[in-house]
């Protein structure tokens, strides 16, 4: 079922071009399940495009009766974006919070997790390096005051969490 599901997801995605796919779950029993995508553009993506999604998602899973007979028509749909302050899960959702604040959990060379807030300056995936961000850090100072430190270029297999921020 889940693997009928996901074929579906990913033709609508073809079709609609420019969305990807976040994260799919199909949670529940199998007669009335959940089913859940989350969604994103490299621009950030609109609820219209998220509705749209799930009705022509909606209209191929209702078309399906070898699967309806399985599932059952009491379904449950939710197609949504990445909330603010949900962690990244994909390399590509870094390009959408360019310039933005991210808090970001990191394994230094020795293995020892540390945190850090900043700024995202750039975002690199070139085939013949390792996938990187540069990252602006940011600290407060007494007073109230921010102050930037020298960038900071981070290897993406080595961020364990990284958690876009509303503002700084």
């Amino acid at each position: 079922m889940q693997e009928r599901i996901g074929h579906y997801v990913l033709q609508v995605i073809e079709e609609l071009q420019g969305i990807y796919l976040v994260e799919f779950r199909l949670k529940g029993p199998k007669r009335g399940p959940k089913i859940e995508i989350i969604l994103d553009t490299d621009s950030g993506i609109r609820i219209a495009e998220c509705a749209r999604f799930s009705r022509r998602l909606r209209e191929l899973l209702e078309s399906d009766a070898d699967l309806l007979a399985e599932t059952g028509d009491d379904f449950e749909l939710m197609v949504s974006s990445p909330g603010l302050g949900e962690p990244l899960k994909l390399a590509r959702q870094y390009i959408r919070h360019t310039g933005k604040p991210l808090r970001i959990t990191y394994a230094d060379e020795a293995g020892t997790e540390k945190e850090i807030f900043g700024h995202l300056a750039e975002v690199r995936f070139q085939d013949d390096e390792r996938p990187s961000i540069t990252l602006f850090p940011i600290q407060k100072k007494a007073g109230g005051r921010k102050t930037e430190k020298q960038p900071l270029t981070l290897y993406l297999d080595r961020i364990v969490r990284a958690v876009p921020e509303a503002v700084l």
